[in-house]
This record gives C-alpha cells, sequence and structure tokens, in this order.
C-alpha cells in the first residue's frame, strides 16, 4: 500500500508542469508581438515627416491653366411667376337684389372695359329719381314765382317812391335766396338719385380677366359687399427672383429687354422688359426681384412658371479658364513673383458643358494656377511645373455667348 501512492501522484504532477509550459508559451509569444510591433511603428514613425517638416521642406509644384481672351456675351438664365401687379374686388356700391348676372363674369373670363358685370333692381332707384324730378320742379317753379312777385313789388315802389333805393324785404329778395337755395338742394337730390341709379349697373373698370366671382340671381347685397375679383390685364407681370452676382452681369438691368417662356408651353418665346427692381434683398434667400412688363399678356395666366433668359452687354476681353481652376464660388490662385495670389471674380458663364467658365478680365499674373493645392493660402511660395499646363480648346469663334 505504501509504495502504490507515489505512483498515483506522479500524472498529476506532470500534467501541472506541462500547464505552466503552456502559459510560459502564450505569454512569450504575445511579448515577442507586441515588442515586434512597437519596434516596426517606431521606425515608420522615424521615416515618416512631421508635418512641420513638411511646411519647410521643398516649394510645391502647380501647373499653370493656359488662358483665352475672348469677346463674350453674358446671358443670365432665371426662373419666375406670372403675377398681377394689383386686383381688384367688384363690389356695388349700392344695394338690391341681383336681377342680372353677365357670362363673363365668371372665373377665367376675360371682360372688356365698359362691358357689363351684374345688375342690381332699379325698381327703387327710378322711383327715387322720379322724387328728385318732382322736387326740383317744385323748387323751380316757387322760385319763379318768387322772381314775379318781385317783380311787381319793385315796380309798385318805384311808382311809390321814386328816386329812393327798393327795400330788400320789398323786393323779395330773402325769400328768392332761399327759394334759389332748396332748387340747388333739389337738383343735387336728383344727381344723387342719378347717380344710384346708374350704380345698379356695374361694369368692368378696365380690361380684365375675372379671377373668382360670386354672385346669382335673386342674391341681395349691400354696399362694399365683395363678390367677385377681377385683375386687369395690363397689371400682369413677371416677377423674376435674381441673385445680387446675376444682378451685376445685367447692371444696368432697367429697360433690357428679355426673352421669356412659359414651362411645359410649346408656343415660341415671347420678350418682357425690365420695368423695376425691388428696392431691398430678401434676408432669407438673399435675392431680388426683377419685374417685367411682358408684350403679350393674352395667354399668360396667373402663377404660371416663366423660364427667362435675359442678354448683358458683350464684354471685351473676357477670360476662359477652366472649371478646376475655381477655389470657392467666385475664387481663384494666380501665381503672382513665385507665390499664391487669391483672385475675385466675377463669373458670367460656362462653355463646353461646364468644363470651361468665361469670367470678367482680372489680373492674371505669372498665371493662373489649374488645380489649387488643398491648403493653399496667400503668399505661399509654390513653383510652376514647366510644359505640363492644362489647354484651353478654343472652340473657333472669338464672339462667344452663353
Amino acid at each position: 500500500m505504501d509504495q502504490a501512492e507515489p505512483t498515483q501522484a506522479s500524472p498529476q504532477k506532470r500534467t501541472w508542469v506541462i500547464g505552466v509550459i503552456q502559459l510560459v508559451f502564450v505569454i512569450a509569444v504575445i511579448g515577442t508581438a507586441i515588442g515586434l510591433s512597437q519596434a516596426l511603428k517606431s521606425g515608420v514613425n522615424n521615416k515618416a515627416p512631421r508635418i512641420a517638416e513638411l511646411r519647410g521642406a521643398s516649394e510645391i509644384t502647380v501647373r499653370i491653366a493656359d488662358t483665352e481672351t475672348l469677346r463674350f456675351t453674358p446671358e443670365v438664365r432665371l426662373n419666375g411667376t406670372v403675377q398681377a401687379a394689383a386686383e381688384v374686388s367688384v363690389s356695388p356700391q349700392v344695394s338690391g337684389e341681383i336681377k342680372r348676372v353677365s357670362a363673363s363674369f365668371r372665373a377665367g373670363a376675360e371682360v372688356k372695359k365698359g362691358a357689363l358685370l351684374f345688375e342690381i333692381d332699379r325698381s327703387d332707384y327710378v322711383l327715387a329719381v322720379q322724387r328728385a324730378e318732382s322736387e326740383v320742379a317744385s323748387a323751380r317753379s316757387d322760385l319763379q314765382q318768387l322772381e314775379a312777385e318781385a317783380a311787381i313789388a319793385v315796380k309798385e315802389w318805384e311808382e311809390l317812391y321814386p328816386g329812393r333805393a327798393v327795400n330788400e324785404l320789398a323786393a323779395r329778395i330773402p325769400q328768392i335766396e332761399a327759394a334759389k337755395a332748396r332748387l340747388a338742394s333739389a337738383s343735387a337730390n336728383k344727381a344723387t338719385a342719378e347717380l344710384s341709379l346708374q350704380r345698379t349697373r356695374v361694369t368692368a373698370p378696365t380690361n380684365a380677366r375675372v379671377l373668382s366671382s360670386s354672385l346669382d340671381i335673386g342674391q341681395i347685397v349691400a354696399p362694399g359687399q365683395a363678390v367677385g375679383r377681377l385683375v386687369s390685364l395690363d397689371s400682369i407681370e413677371l416677377a423674376v427672383p435674381v441673385s445680387i452676382a446675376q444682378l451685376a452681369i445685367l447692371d444696368p438691368a432697367l429697360g433690357r429687354i428679355a426673352q421669356f417662356q412659359t414651362r411645359g408651353a410649346s408656343s415660341d418665346a415671347s420678350a418682357a422688359q425690365i420695368t423695376r427692381i425691388d428696392a431691398s434683398v430678401d434676408a432669407r434667400t438673399r435675392l431680388s426681384n426683377l419685374y417685367l412688363e411682358p408684350e403679350n399678356r393674352q395667354d399668360l395666366r396667373i402663377g404660371d412658371f416663366v423660364d427667362v433668359s435675359i442678354r448683358s452687354d458683350t464684354i471685351e476681353g473676357a477670360i476662359a479658364l477652366p472649371a478646376s481652376a475655381l477655389a470657392g464660388q467666385a475664387r481663384v490662385w494666380v501665381l503672382q513673383d513665385g507665390a499664391l495670389a487669391s483672385r475675385s471674380i466675377t463669373i458670367l458663364g460656362e462653355r463646353n458643358a461646364g468644363e470651361l467658365i468665361v469670367v470678367a478680365p482680372f489680373d492674371l499674373a505669372d498665371g493662373v494656377v489649374a488645380l489649387p493645392p488643398l491648403e493653399a493660402s496667400e503668399g505661399q511660395k509654390v513653383s510652376a511645373r514647366e510644359q505640363d499646363s492644362v489647354i484651353i480648346a478654343n472652340g473657333g469663334a472669338s464672339d462667344a455667348s452663353e
């Protein structure tokens, strides 16, 4: 029994030793991997140039773009809407029952100036005119009678008191003045009654298009009650939003003739003239409005979208550049005395499907950078790459327009 115990403990001891050896091996492998990683990382970092070293290294090489100088007529393309400068609210000036409504006083119809829109029952107003006429006749009769009596009284005064001035009371002067006042009042009442009678017929104040109507026969209306809306054909115009940059290209914009076409229409383009410009810029969109007066308004509907094209004056010495030269929306970099310098530009249009941009004349210095460095800065030292420029195709024409 005493000899069997060592034999049983020996396998357990061997298992424990093997486990320790495996653990040590794993730790050694992990340590070796970490050491190699640190060594490689240190080597890469030592070989990689620091940003400060790059900035102090040799100058950056840039490509210079070939430029083309040309005569260019800018064309600004805009979108706008058809609107009315003012609308007319139709309302009667007298009350009564509607007896007649014109078939043209319906939404979408056009009416001529002076055309009947609707008519109110005239009966009461005809009677009012007749009463006023009788009052005028009565007042005129009273005046005539007083004037006749005054003539007789003056004659008798002169016979009784020759050489003496006629007394005003004897000459019926106060009574005559009162009669004249009554006649004037009756005449004014008659004119008022006749005016009210005329106002029972409501006509179009101008050539207009009916926007809405809410009348029907038998309806009772009151003075000032809105019963429809008209828009004068002469007030139809185009409202076209324009940016400050586009407005600068068109300056002076007033009086310019534009071509426009209703979106989706198959008809040819029509002409319109710029008559007004907004006095302010929208704080949110930074846009103003151009207002154009179209030559032909017949087919225009309020709210229609229109595409507008406006040509500016031809610019001599415009410059064509590759679109890649743009650094932002309106800036390029040029090479000046071996360093970068920024230039603000005014874009006039584009050519070759947007590959080239045409800009207003500006100082090119020693050349325009074809592809600006990502971190370009004012005064940064650069050098031009020789015989590696971006060539611009002339397109064959010297007078270009967009």
